[in-house]
Parts: structure tokens; sequence; C-alpha cells
């Protein structure tokens, strides 16, 4: 909750990455601390998500950061006209991030919240509060992208300075949305290879 409210009054692109990043981490905790074999596989499933995502958002920062050296959210707006594989690309990457089904970040974030439900050592108060850290990041997710690439275009820069994804960016950026997309269908990839060490850690807890 602190990370997610602390994203949602940032002003800077990576300032809101790095403290929705330290709101994802606590789904890890919350999974763990369930000592349930939902919440165990919830947790490191979350790390590996997190691997994909966390680098796809700060690639989609440094796109913007790159041509004009400014990440102030304030001084993009309407970036959907000049740049749409940009918008459509950094909209996978919200989305993801912010738990949509079909991707990797959904899988983690709702087996942790179901393994702490479950859990005899979570009360259920914090599964409450811990559902409404997903309502904050859905806020400043989709708040930043209305803000950044909707609306009229308007920008401190021009719009020459602001071309569409070049060919490096995108061969950094697709594969790993497609990563998210497959992990996120397919979870079971790896569940399969999680479960046998969970099970086997969870024989120390009865």
């Amino acid at each position: 909750m602190y990370g997610a409210f602390n994203a949602l009054s940032q002003k800077d692109m990576k300032r809101l990455i790095a403290y929705s990043s330290v709101s994802h981490m606590g789904f890890v905790l919350l999974g763990l601390a369930a000592l349930t074999p939902e919440g165990a596989n919830a947790a490191i499933y979350q790390l590996f998500s997190h691997g994909i995502l966390s680098p796809m958002l700060f690639l989609v920062v440094g796109v913007v950061y790159a041509r004009t050296h400014d990440r102030n959210i304030d001084h993009y707006q309407g970036l959907a006209l000049s740049m749409p594989a940009y918008t459509g690309l950094t909209a996978i990457a919200f989305f993801a991030s912010l738990g949509l089904p079909g991707f990797s970040g959904f899988v983690g974030e709702f087996f942790s919240l179901l393994g702490a439900f479950n859990s005899i050592y979570i009360p259920v108060w914090m599964v409450v509060v811990a559902g409404f850290g997903l309502i904050l990041g859905a806020g400043y997710f989709l708040w930043t992208f209305q803000r950044v690439f909707l609306g009229k275009r308007w920008s401190l820069y021009e719009e020459s300075l602001l071309p569409d994804l070049n060919f490096r960016e995108k061969i950094m950026l697709v594969p790993l949305a497609l990563l998210s997309l497959f992990f996120g269908i397919l979870p079971g990839t790896v569940f399969s290879i999680t479960e046998g060490y969970v099970m086997e850690f969870m024989k120390h807890f009865g």
C-alpha cells in the first residue's frame, strides 16, 4: 500500500515505476507469509513475472528519456497520435503490470491473494487491504497512460524530437511483451517447475 500511494503521487515516470515495483513486491511477501502451497508458488511466479515486466516498464520510460532527457509526466500529452507503436507496447506493459487477466502479472497477484485467503496465519483484513492495492495499481497506471498518451497532442518538445520506436527499441520491447502474454496464458510452465520444490518446503510446516 505504501508503494502504491507513493506511485500515485509521482510526476516522474521512472520514480512511478520504481514505487510500483515496491508495491508489487508486497504480493511476494504476502504469498510467502501465507505458508500455503498457493501462496509460495505465487510468490515465486510473481518474482519471475516481475523479472519480465519491470525491465519492460523501465525501457518504455527510457524511450522518452533518450529523446528528451525529461521524465515528467506533465510535459507530455497525446503521444498516441505520433507514437502509435510506442503507445501500444506501453499499454501492454501497463495493463500487464496492473494485473489484467491474460498476462503474467495477473497470475502472481491472484494466487498470492488466494494463498493468503486460505492461510491460517494471515487475517482476512490483510488480504482485503492487499486487494485494495490492486485498485491503486490500476489507478496510477491508467492515470499516467491517460495523461501521457491520450487527448490532444501536446508536449514541451517538438514532434520531430519524439519519433516512434526504432528497430532496436522494438526488438527489446516486443519479446518482453510476448513473454508476459505467454506465461499469462500458460502459467503451468512455471508452476510445473516450482510445485515440487514448494511441496517439499511445505512439509516443514505440516
